[in-house]
């Protein structure tokens, strides 16, 4: 319910933003225009699947392409240079040991496509709160570094939801500055 307004905040934050919504939020889409721009902020849902990580992904809007779901192994074939990437969804941070020591999940895919760091979720979010904790985010990045303006972020969202479901499942991976 409150991802479109997450969405639109985010993007009325960062000047020079394209928002995709609904219909054109599509994989088609983030190939043709993913690698133009420096934060990729996704306000959809997510799925985690612990038997086959690889199969773990985002749910976009199907085309006449593609299914509308944006797995692991189909990032590990996209070229993003992005300088961050926000999961605003359930359980994108989540991964699985595979192959000796080697987690597999979405944030790993984010990192293979080539962005820098990732903020994701390790539990199912709460879609208003998050809708908040990421409006405050992008404001703090404004002044803050990646990790200073998700902390602050959190802090100010636990004052009105004081337990850490609603505050705490997003972590920063990769280049905190």
């Amino acid at each position: 319910k409150y991802a479109e307004d997450e969405a639109t905040e985010v993007a009325n934050i960062l000047p020079g933003s394209k928002i995709f919504l609904r219909k054109e939020a599509t994989e088609a889409a983030l190939q043709k225009y993913g690698n133009s721009y420096r934060y990729l902020h996704f306000a959809t849902h997510g799925q985690f699947d612990p038997e086959a990580p690889l199969k773990s992904a985002l749910l976009l809007a199907p085309d006449s392409q593609y299914s509308g779901i944006l797995s692991v192994e189909k990032l590990y074939s996209l070229n993003l240079d992005a300088y961050l990437v926000t999961l605003s969804a359930c359980e994108t941070g989540l991964s699985k040991i595979a192959n000796g020591d080697d987690l597999v999940g979405l944030t790993r895919g984010f990192l293979y496509a080539g962005s820098s760091s990732i903020v994701a979720s390790l539990w199912k979010v709460d879609d208003r709160a998050t809708a908040e904790l990421m409006t405050r985010f992008y404001k703090g990045l404004l002044t803050h570094d990646k990790v200073e303006a998700l902390r602050v972020a959190q802090l100010e969202t636990k004052k009105k939801y004081p337990h850490p479901y609603y505050w705490g499942p997003f972590q920063l991976t990769g280049n905190a500055k």
